[in-house]
């Protein structure tokens, strides 16, 4: 079917060549001339149509995918658990829940969630709280009690580096085991992915973003961005109401969690009450405490084989106590910065005499002068010193 037309065309243009040989031979070149014409005008057509094709095709998504762990290994537990899902019980029958959990492996989930995260003992109850709500409503409906799906679209609302994003993509694989989800991924988008600058290019975007995400989360950083109530040229609106929409009517197909900080996020549901009523669950992320901070560190250099001498340890907290009191900390993501320079710095120190032998313990442990290079220490200092002169004066 595909090269019907030039096949047809083949048989023609040797039809007439055949035929004008034997009437006159200027004919028979007259007629060569057109085919050979004809058959280059469809050359580069058709190289012209391809490249305008190549031109007009949408560019990548940019958006970064998160997978559920339980992708892409034997579904032989993922379909014991469907079965389980759809099996029926009889109305005399007993449960215990421990054994729901261990059968859905939504345990799991829970230890990962004290593996990567120190302390939010508030956040990981609330997590636990929803799975208890979904592992109940799924006994009731193999008891045969049906009930409308649970609203599962969330707020996760903090400062940043407090485990937001960790959290979600943990929900996502929670609600995969759980069966309120089919795949389990994570789609992470922020308001560039899903707005355009011009009229029309809003609503291809965000149904493109939307398409991914389905049988998944869809995960909007910074969502507080999409309205801008002073702009009147912006198209964030064109992108909200099509969230409601979805967010309405494929709420089974697809769970949206909304993040930022909680002062705007409480603007933008103020300007929107439509998208406030289709959030369920409210999630808050305090920030970190030094003692927290402190163990997040040491995790971190524990994972990356580093850990740090008594003085480095002593050095790390002044560095954290500075850096918390000036804009733009960022809790555990400045923490994992700064221990990535003082590895740096490491790295320097020891590489810099090649001369002199080393250890194993001189390659992973960090001291307290490769915290201490930090232009923290240095900035701290000089405003010390500008504000005794103040002072002075």
């Amino acid at each position: 079917m595909k090269y019907r037309k030039t096949a047809v065309f083949l048989l023609v243009a040797v039809a007439a060549l055949v035929i004008s040989w034997f009437v006159s031979f200027a004919l028979f070149l007259v007629i060569a001339v057109i085919v050979f014409l004809i058959s280059l005008g469809l050359t580069l057509g058709r190289d012209t149509w391809q490249q305008a094709r190549e031109t007009d095709r949408p560019p990548p998504l940019a958006v970064t995918t998160y997978r559920s762990p339980e992708r892409g290994k034997p579904r032989r537990a993922a379909d014991a658990r469907r079965r389980r899902r759809a099996e029926v019980l009889n109305p005399d029958a007993t449960v215990t829940f421990s054994e729901e959990r261990r059968a859905a492996g939504v345990d799991g989930v829970f230890a990962a969630l004290d593996d990567q995260l120190i302390g939010l003992i508030p956040v990981k109850q609330k997590v636990e709280e929803i799975a208890s709500l979904l592992l109940v409503d799924r006994v009731r409906q193999r008891f045969g009690l049906e009930a409308p799906r649970p609203n599962l679209h969330m707020c996760f609302t903090g400062e940043p580096g407090t485990g937001k994003t960790t959290v979600a993509l943990q929900m996502a694989d929670l609600l995969h085991r759980l069966g309120y989800l089919e795949e389990g991924h994570l789609v992470h988008a922020m308001r560039d992915d899903l707005v355009g600058e011009f009229i029309g290019q809003t609503a291809p975007k965000t149904k493109r973003i939307l398409e991914r995400a389905m049988g998944g989360v869809l995960f909007i950083d910074e969502a507080y961005y999409l309205y801008r109530a002073h702009d009147s040229k912006d198209y964030g609106q064109e992108c909200i109401d099509i969230l409601l929409q979805v967010m309405e009517n494929k709420r089974d197909q697809l769970v949206v969690i909304l993040a930022g900080y909680k002062d705007r996020m409480d603007e933008f549901f103020e300007c929107n009450p439509g998208m406030s009523s289709r959030i369920a669950h409210h999630i808050n992320f305090a920030p970190y405490e030094i003692g927290e901070l402190m163990a997040i560190g040491r995790g971190m250099l524990d994972r990356a084989s580093y850990y740090l001498s008594g003085e480095a340890e002593a050095a790390l907290r002044d560095y954290l106590t500075l850096r918390m009191s000036q804009p733009h900390f960022a809790n555990a993501r400045s923490v994992r910065n700064e221990l990535e320079a003082a590895r740096l710095r490491h790295a320097h120190r020891i590489a810099s005499d090649p001369g002199l032998s080393r250890s194993k313990d001189d390659l992973m442990r960090l001291e307290a002068a490769d915290i201490l290079s930090s232009p923290v220490f240095s900035l701290s200092a000089s405003l010390d010193a500008m504000e005794e002169s103040f002072r002075q004066r």
